[in-house]
């Protein structure tokens, strides 16, 4: 004997609901017509990396420096040296640099022996070494201001680093360049996929170098000094490169 099974249309509706089914058709016949439900389409996008540069000439500098004396005691060697110390300072505060723009970075003190007697080690003398890096000088007038310095004490230039204080306007310029670099990538990209490339959905920043930037809001202007220091090192400080990364993601239809 066959069996027969019998689903009534709520059993029927519950049963396709649970399913995720369309369920059409109306309880006079007690009939229905399942159908699977649409899926909700994808949203179609392409990424694309893309990074451009801006360059700039600095106009500022820090330059970092040291004094180092020698003598046969150590309170000697530490008395010239701070001495010579606050010649430098002075020279420096002349020429237009603010004191919170001098900052001293390292003093050491050590004895300075003979070793010529095969191991018997014998101090001669102590050495003092005080070190200062001072910011926000003007670039044109650096080798002047070096020339003047040495001839105060400082007898060791360590370091001399370039910034730009445009950097925040060109780092803006480099951004929208870079976005403007992805967009005309991703249009090839979707043109090659016969598709058409619509907004931008997210712009990532990347990594910056802001090595170049110079973060004072407040400008140092220094004293131009004339023929007397005209014979200071040639410092050339070339171009500086703002470069910009940016990672966008555009939508495809």
């Amino acid at each position: 004997m066959k069996r027969i099974i019998t689903i009534t249309v709520s059993a029927a509706l519950g049963l396709a609901l649970m399913l995720g089914l369309t369920v059409c058709g109306t309880a006079s016949d007690g009939a229905f017509t399942a159908e699977a439900a649409d899926a909700p389409e994808t949203e179609e996008t392409v990424t694309v990396s893309a990074s451009d540069t801006v360059r700039l000439v600095p106009d500022k500098a820090t330059v970092s420096f040291g004094v180092t004396t020698q003598e046969k005691t150590a309170e000697l060697a530490q008395s010239k040296n701070s001495e010579a110390v606050k010649n430098v300072i002075a020279v420096l505060t002349e020429r237009g640099t603010e004191e919170k723009s001098i900052r001293t970075t390292g003093y050491s003190m050590y004895p300075r022996y003979d070793w010529s007697d095969y191991g018997d080690q014998r101090i001669i003398g102590y050495q003092v070494t005080t070190t200062m890096t001072v910011q926000d000088q003007d670039i044109e007038d650096l080798g002047a201001l070096l020339s003047a310095c040495v001839a105060a004490g400082i007898n060791d230039v360590d370091t001399v680093r370039f910034l730009c204080s445009d950097y925040d306007e060109a780092y803006r310029q480099a951004l929208a360049q870079a976005v403007a670099a992805s967009r005309e990538k991703a249009e090839v990209l979707a043109e090659a996929a016969g598709k058409k490339l619509g907004g931008a959905v997210s712009i990532v920043e990347g990594w910056q170098d802001s090595s170049a930037r110079y973060g004072r809001n407040t400008e140092v202007s220094l004293a131009k000094q004339e023929s007397a220091d005209a014979a200071g090192p040639i410092l050339q400080p070339g171009e500086s490169e703002i470069r910009a990364n940016v990672t966008v993601t555009y939508r495809m239809g």
